[in-house]
């Protein structure tokens, strides 16, 4: 099982831009669209890659990427995600970013396929969420939270401790790998 946490936060701006697309299936995919204000990006552009998404449970991976390239050409900050109990699948571009914490340390996933075990914790955001923290601060969190949701609250925390959350949108995703005895029930 996959336990997830998303945040989705206008910080200081007037409205909220980016996109953030799930579908909870066998397997957990997610689509986290990074649009900073100079960014264009149509409603019918946005509808198909949502649409794509929603379908996505029954695609590859690398299916579900090649049908979306086309459509985010143009939109520079993108990243894909697929996770399931036993591996994580990342395609990221642009400003996005992608880390695990494995064993007590923190490592940036790389675009492919990576193995995931039991407790791992992976967080995958924007730029502009990423900008005002460092690596320490994203792997103690991660080290002392029981749950993701725990995690994402400790990491607004650091970041409205240094602008009140009063810059950007922030947009992030949190998820521990949890099985066997380790699954926590809401």
């Amino acid at each position: 099982m996959i336990e997830n946490y998303i945040l989705m936060h206008k910080g200081g701006q007037e409205e909220y831009r980016d996109s953030v697309f799930v579908n909870y299936s066998s397997a957990l995919t997610i689509a986290i669209l990074y649009l900073p204000t100079e960014a264009e990006f149509s409603v019918a552009d946005e509808a198909s890659v949502q649409a794509l998404v929603q379908a996505s449970s029954k695609m590859r991976f690398t299916d579900l990427s090649e049908s979306i390239y086309p459509i985010l050409t143009n939109l520079r900050n993108y990243m894909l995600i697929r996770i399931d109990d036993n591996t994580i699948n990342i395609e990221r571009h642009g400003k996005v970013f992608a880390y695990i914490v494995q064993n007590g340390e923190l490592k940036m996933l790389p675009n492919g396929k990576t193995s995931l075990e039991d407790g791992d914790r992976v967080i995958c955001c924007t730029g502009e969420f990423k900008r005002n923290l460092n690596d320490i601060a994203i792997l103690s969190d991660a080290v002392i939270s029981d749950s993701a949701e725990e995690w994402m609250d400790n990491l607004v925390c650091r970041i409205s401790d240094k602008n009140r959350l009063s810059e950007g949108n922030l947009t992030a995703v949190t998820m521990i790998v949890r099985s066997g005895d380790n699954v926590r029930l809401a």
